[in-house]
């Protein structure tokens, strides 16, 4: 058996048949090591999430005469509600003897007993009474649990997870959970997957073929490519907002008007065929076009502060004028996450307002949040996230966010050798190019 001079070995004796075996090695190793000096920026992330924020916890109406276990960037925390009716959070173990008080009870209401001795804490944390010791026991006003700072807004329980004094609800708190006129509706579910990926598909190139097929995309014309369509670069607002490439403040994501649709397929010279392979859409997008006229007529107006884009702690947002979409991510542990996904809409009257709840509940909440925005759990989930990248202009987002991300409230990055290493591609002649992206976020 000998080599042909093309990298495969062929079989010829005993008159057999020739095999040929492939036996180049090709492409890039992605477990391989960086070369001296290079940091990758995704290592100097937290991988529990960033403690010194507001997160949403859990909706006020799970806490009821019982205590509810949650866990928030890593932490095991416990739910009640205390004597004020309020939901107040402890650090979930008994500060006597470690004990879970997730496993104990509220035989007095608004008060949280351990099971195990019986330390019986108000909605403070001080320890009231020692069941297991008796009234005239010496522990009672001498033990405090670890409190975490709660607000109830809109239904949502929200708890400060910082070591600091918490910054006020204006900078922490999406605006539209401190205004009287909007309505907040709220939908849950859970990602196997570590917080930092779930935010990573902003801007990039992944809509036209990860949402081609999600019912809201089908309403409108094939979306087109994302390079080379240049639409500027990220945009840093303020200490917590980083706008998007191509996103607006003054006008709706998902396009304003209806372009005339033209055959979307286009020719790829590697496969030497045309992709997407049909042009079916152009048959039925016409007839919703009286939704993109509707979007215009009374527009969500946001805050510069509050405007589209990726927030800090963890959230996206992206204003679809009738109303504004926001998914949050809370890192639950390392490997598993929480997302909370907002609808926010400001009807004018008591009947819109029933009507935003019908329709969010039905049909408005599936098509967003669990046909559309779902999707993009699949790039996060079935995804290695400790491999080498080989990163395109049109993740310039993701550049961004990741930098964005360690100049967090409560994170103290050096300015070193290594993170001017691991921020180099942002400077390079590749990231610098014209950046085009898909039609809005994730």
């Amino acid at each position: 058996m000998a080599s042909n001079g093309n990298g495969h070995l062929n079989g010829h004796s005993n008159g057999h048949a020739s095999v040929h075996v492939n036996v180049q090695v090709r492409g890039d190793d992605p477990t391989a090591p960086l070369p001296p000096g290079v940091v990758d920026i995704r290592t100097m992330i937290p991988k529990l999430g960033l403690k010194e924020y507001w997160y949403p916890a859990l909706r006020d109406w799970e806490v009821k005469d019982k205590p509810v276990f949650l866990k928030l960037l890593g932490v095991d925390l416990v739910a009640f509600r205390g004597k004020s009716g309020e939901i107040s959070i402890f650090h979930n173990a008994c500060p006597h003897r470690g004990a879970f008080l997730s496993e104990g009870s509220c035989t007095f209401r608004g008060f949280l007993t351990c099971f195990y001795h019986g330390y019986t804490f108000d909605e403070k944390g001080e320890c009231v009474a020692v069941l297991g010791e008796g009234p005239e026991s010496p522990m009672v006003g001498k033990v405090h649990a670890r409190v975490f700072p709660t607000v109830t807004l809109k239904g949502v329980v929200f708890v400060w997870m910082g070591d600091g004094e918490p910054c006020s609800l204006q900078e922490g708190v999406p605006e539209e959970f401190l205004d009287d006129d909007a309505l907040v509706l709220n939908w849950t579910t859970v990602w196997k997957t570590n917080w930092r990926p779930a935010l990573e598909n902003v801007a990039d190139s992944h809509f036209r073929l990860l949402h081609k097929n999600a019912v809201r995309v089908l309403m409108r014309p094939f979306p087109g490519p994302a390079w080379p369509r240049g639409r500027g670069a990220p945009q840093i607002i303020n200490n917590h907002r980083l706008r998007a490439s191509g996103q607006s403040d003054e006008a709706p994501a998902m396009g304003v008007s209806r372009r005339k649709p033209g055959d979307p397929r286009q020719y790829y010279v590697g496969v030497d065929a045309k992709w997407p392979k049909t042009n079916y859409r152009r048959f039925w997008t016409w007839i919703f076009d009286w939704g993109e006229k509707r979007r215009l007529r009374r527009p969500y107006v946001l805050s510069q502060e509050w405007g589209p884009g990726e927030h800090l702690p963890g959230m996206f947002r992206q204003n679809y004028w009738t109303y504004v979409f926001t998914r949050w991510v809370i890192a639950i542990d390392e490997e598993t996450s929480l997302l909370f996904y907002f609808h926010s809409a400001k009807p004018s009257n008591w009947i819109g307002r029933v009507y935003e709840r019908i329709h969010f509940n039905l049909i408005g909440g599936w098509l967003q949040n669990q046909n559309f925005s779902e999707q993009d759990g699949k790039g996060s989930i079935m995804a290695y996230h400790n491999t080498r990248e080989h990163l395109s202009p049109s993740d310039l987002q993701t550049m961004m966010w990741r930098k964005f991300i360690l100049t967090a409230r409560g994170l103290k990055q050096e300015k070193d050798a290594k993170l001017e290493g691991a921020a180099d591609i942002l400077d390079s002649g590749a990231a610098s190019s014209p950046t085009a992206v898909g039609e809005g976020g994730g």
